[in-house]
């Protein structure tokens, strides 16, 4: 059986997700972010009305953040 799609394999074949969840920013946006390792997560995407949110280089999209556990 052959398959013929406009969409690349890569797209159909999601080997496994990774976790993403949603870090709130001081400013009232988030960020969406992927587990990499423990207590360690990617930043996939910034979502804020803030502009310097976006120019903060911490929190770029690609970027390897540390969360840090708060009392």
């Amino acid at each position: 059986m052959i398959l013929y799609i406009a969409d690349p394999m890569e797209l159909l074949q999601r080997p496994g997700e990774k976790k993403q969840v949603k870090i709130k920013l001081p400013s009232g946006g988030h960020l969406t972010a992927e587990s990499v390792d423990f207590n360690r997560w990617k930043v996939v995407d910034i979502c804020s009305t803030d502009p310097m949110d976006y120019l903060n280089d911490r929190h770029y999209p690609g970027s390897i953040i540390g969360l840090e556990e708060t009392k």
